[in-house]
């Protein structure tokens, strides 16, 4: 049993990191609700660029829109 055991963590393990590097759908409509006010995501938005909202994703923090 000690085999099966050691079968089973290991499936888990690929399980969690499978989740994680899965796109989570709240940053999907985040996306998407940046383009409908016609901006993007980014980390930092630019010097001649305005943050209008968050995108609330880890690595993407602040939705941004160019300067008029």
């Amino acid at each position: 049993i000690p085999g099966a055991m050691r079968i089973f963590f290991l499936m888990l393990a690929a399980l969690v990191l499978l989740v994680q590097t899965v796109p989570a759908r709240g940053e999907i409509q985040r996306k998407l609700l940046c383009r409908k006010l016609r901006g993007h995501c980014e980390a930092e938005c630019l010097t001649f660029e305005d943050q209008i909202g968050g995108c609330r994703a880890e690595l993407i923090p602040f939705c941004c829109k160019k300067t008029s």
